[in-house]
């Protein structure tokens, strides 16, 4: 049975993120300030997990903390709308001093300073990126079953990004690797380049797709009966109401930018686990055009999104089916770890210069060289020994 219990390390960090925010004050800081240190002393100091998949007989028990994400994240962003607005919505701090035992009242009159609202930012964007957006992946992956796109689709809603459903799937699986995905970096861009062209490059793919896919069935792509990308915008236009309604244009603004923090998670992902990566446009994807991780946490705790290299490689298999792939190119940290490096450009640089060094070596075809050693001449990177070489 314990084979099982690694899927609700996700639902328990979520279960730490309500602790923190209950408390309000300094302690918002707190589930942020936990994740890092134990999360990243999880993917420096517990061995490599390259275990294959364990068989399972139970898909329902592998599914159950999926699905128990999206009530999470309800109650979490509510709460923390909440704690933000003045009022008692719904009479929730009430019911909540009456039958929990903690006083969202007193907690609020804590939280007077802007230092301790970016700490719940932080803390609740985080949530939301490796609650909503990790799992909301996983199960928009899950093309043929409405319920699992349903819920997925209202994940992606905490980060305003339900886009991400259509780009992602039929986008991004499709191009990787090549100039035509805005979610694979260029080498020698830097993150603060990449979220931008992503972030806007993505959500118009996504609305190109959808209008193409609806007109060859003669409907529109505004038609939300019929366009789950118009449906997806509809559902994150419903939340900025829901915090009009809860705190007014302070709480739209609020609203907005805790959004687009865990945005900015996802983006930073994006970014770093297909780093400089080539492939010839129409030759099929293989594992070695994605950055592979088998650090312990990135692998556990993110339903083994690190396992990237067999995601991309069949991008329909259960998370739980996925393999290690060790010979696949690998990040030089976990996923957290990555996060942090890629928000300081040199530093990124420095150390993805000899894993990009290594995978022209290695991994990359002969047509991927030619079109690496293009890149790296463009790139304006020192030590990408490809720049320099000379190829048949």
């Amino acid at each position: 049975m314990s084979k099982y219990l690694k899927g609700w390390l996700m639902p328990g960090l979520s279960v730490l993120m309500m602790w923190g925010v209950a408390h309000g004050g300094w302690w918002m800081w707190a589930p942020w300030a936990f994740v890092l240190t134990v999360f990243l002393s999880a993917d420096i100091f517990m061995p490599r997990d390259v275990s294959a998949p364990p068989r399972y007989q139970n898909a329902f028990l592998l599914n159950l903390p999926l699905y128990t994400i999206l009530p999470l994240l309800t109650v979490l962003n509510f709460m923390v709308l909440w704690m933000f607005s003045s009022g008692d919505m719904l009479g929730f701090g009430a019911w909540v001093k009456d039958h929990v035992g903690v006083d969202l009242f007193a907690a609020r009159e804590r939280t007077t300073h802007w230092g301790m609202w970016a700490g719940c930012i932080f803390s609740v964007g985080l949530m939301n990126a490796v609650g909503g957006t990790v799992t909301g992946h996983e199960l928009t992956h899950r093309t043929g079953k409405p319920f699992d796109l349903f819920m997925g689709r209202w994940m992606l809603a905490f980060t305003c990004d339900t886009s991400f459903a259509i780009e992602h799937v039929y986008g991004h699986h499709v191009r990787v690797a090549t100039p035509a995905d805005p979610a694979t970096a260029r080498r020698g861009e830097s993150f603060y380049q990449f979220t931008v062209r992503s972030t806007i490059m993505s959500y118009v793919h996504a609305y190109q797709l959808e209008k193409a896919r609806l007109a060859k069935l003669g409907k529109s792509v505004w038609n939300p009966f019929a366009s789950p990308f118009l449906r997806g915008n509809i559902e994150n236009l419903s939340l900025f109401v829901v915090a009009y309604f809860m705190a007014g244009w302070a709480g739209v603004g609020f609203w907005a930018l805790l959004a687009f923090v865990g945005k900015q998670y996802l983006e930073i992902t994006n970014y770093f686990e297909h780093y400089g990566l080539v492939r010839v446009p129409g030759e099929p994807v293989q594992p070695r055009h994605s950055w592979n991780s088998n650090h312990w946490g990135s692998t556990n705790v993110l339903y083994s999104l690190a396992r990237h290299s067999h995601h991309h490689a069949q991008g329909e298999a259960p998370y739980w089916t996925l393999n290690a792939y060790p010979n696949a190119p690998m990040l030089p940290a976990g996923y957290l770890g990555m996060l942090l490096i890629a928000l300081v450009p040199p530093l990124f640089k420095y150390l993805m210069t000899p894993a990009l060094n290594d995978w022209d070596e290695r991994h990359a075809s002969a047509a991927e060289r030619r079109i690496a050693q293009q890149d790296s001449r463009d790139s304006g990177m020192k030590g990408l020994k490809i720049a320099q070489a000379k190829l048949a």
